[in-house]
Order: structure tokens, then sequence, then C-alpha cells
């Protein structure tokens, strides 16, 4: 029997994985972390981008913006601020979103420009992930 990595990935909304994995790829905030069975016991913040859970033959795929990951003996808990699952992505809706915003014109406040650039680069990593092919 493989050993394998209890894991919870949760919002304050609702759970969207429990259970356990062989392999755990988390976008922390400065890169990607992967975590196995006996990983030290670590945590970081997140950052915006894919959330991927390995399982056998099969490949959980999240999209997470921010939030904590920590691994303490053999458990993983993923608290993100915000994450969908792969599922729940519509790549025609991401692209009519995203023509959406670039087409707007360009807001003279530098403060909407900043966050309408924020929301182009959320939507730019959540159509990646959506044009995503299963595994």
């Amino acid at each position: 029997m493989a050993l394998k990595l209890d894991c919870v990935v949760l919002t304050p909304e609702r759970v969207l994985y429990e259970g356990k994995v062989d392999f755990a790829v988390v976008q922390a905030y400065d890169g990607e972390r992967g975590f196995l069975y006996n990983h030290v016991n670590f945590m970081s913040k997140l950052g915006y981008g894919m959330l991927r859970l390995y399982n056998e033959d099969r490949i959980d795929y999240y999209h997470i913006e921010g939030g904590l990951v920590e691994c303490h003996n053999n458990k993983m808990v993923v608290l993100a601020e915000n994450a969908l699952k792969k599922e729940e992505l519509s790549a025609d809706e991401l692209k009519k979103k995203l023509a959406d915003l670039t087409a707007q014109e360009k807001p003279l406040d530098a403060k909407e420009r900043f966050l309408r650039q924020i929301e182009i680069e959320k939507t730019k990593r959540r159509l990646k992930l959506a044009l995503l092919e299963k595994k």
C-alpha cells in the first residue's frame, strides 16, 4: 500500500476536497511547492494559480486565489481565499470576460488600472486551467 498524504482544500464557503493524495502541488506566493508523504513541516502563503492533487491514475485540478497552505504530520491543509474546481470553469465565458476586460477604455485612475490588471491576470490563469486537457 502506498503511503499517502491526508489533504483538505477549503474556502470560507465550502470544502472542495477531503481525502488522501499521492502527491500535491500548490502555487505558493513565491512559486510552486510539491508535497509527498513525510514532507517536512511547512507553512506558506498561497499565490494565484493551479493546485494539482495526484491520486494513482487521476489528477484533480483547482484554481486557487490566495490563502495559506500547511503541511504537518502527513496532513496538508489548503485554506484558500477563493478556489474553483476545474469543472466549474467555462473556457467560453472566461474568453468573453477577458475580451471585455481588455476592450474597455483605460481608466484614468491608477487604482482602477491596477485593479483591472489584477482581474485580467486572474482571468488568464483561470482560462489556462479551463483549457487544460484532462489526463
